[in-house]
């Protein structure tokens, strides 16, 4: 039995040796030994892009191998492996559209088992006979008009496959402002031309474009807006100059303007700062309308000088402006009653006229301050007896910044 096992295990090994050797033989038999001179492509030459792709033939080459041969293409947009082509006995490789449809250098390599047969360069260039549009950018839109702005218009033509224009190919840039025409003959580099544009000592539109050939760009607007403006002065508008507080006067400033005449954009806005001999402070505000802003306030109860100065905050401030406002009364009319009834009026104004209703009436009584409004140019007050003795007393009256002592006799 030990002999039969000694026997089967010989020939198995015996087997083996014999599958290894045949694979052994089986590999030296496929290897190909493929040479560079085996293959040659034909050198592609530079050419123009094109949207249907390009076929490269061989001039040489090896029917029994050529299923071994990888073309390796570079392009702008990356790398890929193509294969070969045989068809009515003729080698080719397809360089397939998405490669020749961008322009840029092309880099192609021929290889077999890992070895390279031939290798190579050429162009592929933009189509100069199927130009497509000119993109234009404008920037920044808006400018100052003075001698040291300036906007740039940058021009970017392309082909009908959107790929850039060589350099050195001409290119005219224009602007229009008010009437002028500026043109310039620019030429492309990297792709693009630019041109900067000085800012109009003007305000208004300045219309950008370019052409070349049969192309236009769209047309890009930047508008020009005025400079800092110059110091301007403010004056007053008021029907009288009373402190009734009643009236309204209007605050108006001057035409406003930059250094070179230009009016002050509309909705700018001026702050007109108030304040008064009697330590009150306050503001008020207006928007610009062609140059001029106007606003209103109400004059004052009490005569007082204000001081007004306009300003646009961050940029300049008007001289300032004095205006006096007097009393509308000369004296102050004091009655009392057997009832105790202290009354005040009636209170007239500059023309004799009723004052208007709701002004203030201070009574100033011993330690107590009072204060009544007017009704009709009139204003009472009634002492209460709970809480004065009778006698006689001192009453100090004030209203529309008038003060008199009134001695009255509570009953």
């Amino acid at each position: 039995m030990m002999k039969l096992y000694r026997h089967i295990t010989i020939f198995i090994l015996i087997a083996v040796t014999a599958i290894l050797f045949s694979c052994t033989e089986n590999k030296a038999i496929t290897a190909v030994s493929i040479s560079e001179n085996d293959f040659k492509i034909e050198l592609p030459k530079d050419q123009i892009v094109t949207n249907n792709g390009i076929r490269v033939p061989f001039t040489t080459y090896d029917k029994k191998t050529y299923s071994l041969l990888d073309v390796v293409i570079s392009g702008t947009y990356g790398t890929t492996v193509l294969k070969t082509q045989l068809k009515d006995e003729q080698l080719s490789v397809y360089i397939p559209k998405e490669i020749t449809q961008h322009a840029g250098m092309i880099e192609w390599e021929l290889m077999a088992q890992q070895k390279t047969l031939q290798k190579g360069t050429f162009q592929l260039l933009p189509n100069l006979k199927k130009l497509h549009a000119i993109e234009n950018y404008a920037g920044p839109r808006s400018i100052i008009a003075n001698d040291r702005d300036y906007t740039m218009l940058v021009s970017i033509p392309i082909d009908h496959l959107d790929n850039l224009l060589p350099d050195h190919t001409p290119l005219k840039m224009s602007y229009q402002f008010k009437g002028t025409i500026t043109n310039s003959n620019k030429q492309i580099e990297s792709g693009f031309a630019w041109q900067r544009i000085p800012a109009p000592q003007s305000t208004g539109r300045l219309i950008t474009g370019s052409t070349m050939e049969s192309i236009s760009s769209k047309e890009l607007v930047v508008d020009v807006f005025p400079d800092i403006p110059v110091s301007f002065n403010i004056t007053k508008d008021s029907n009288h100059n009373y402190a009734d507080g009643n009236e309204l006067i209007t605050l108006k400033t001057d035409q406003i303007k930059d250094p070179y005449g230009n009016v002050l954009t509309d909705g700018t806005l001026v702050t007109f700062y108030i304040h008064d001999d009697l330590g009150n402070t306050w503001n008020t505000t207006a928007s610009t309308v062609n140059g001029y802003a106007f606003a209103k306030a109400l004059h004052p109860q009490s005569p007082s000088t204000w001081t007004v100065k306009g300003v646009i905050t961050g940029m300049v401030e008007s001289p300032e402006l004095d205006i006096k406002f007097q009393s509308i009364i000369d004296q102050i009319p004091v009655s009392i009653d057997q009832n105790n009834t202290i009354t005040i009026g009636p209170l007239t104004s500059y023309l004799g006229q009723i004052i208007p209703d709701g002004i203030p009436v201070t009574l100033k009584f011993k330690d107590q301050e009072i204060t009544v409004r007017t009704k009709n140019g009139m204003a009472r007050h009634i002492f209460d007896q709970q809480f004065n003795e009778s006698g006689n007393y001192e009453v100090m009256i004030t209203t529309l910044g008038k003060s008199t002592v009134k001695r009255i006799e509570l009953r």
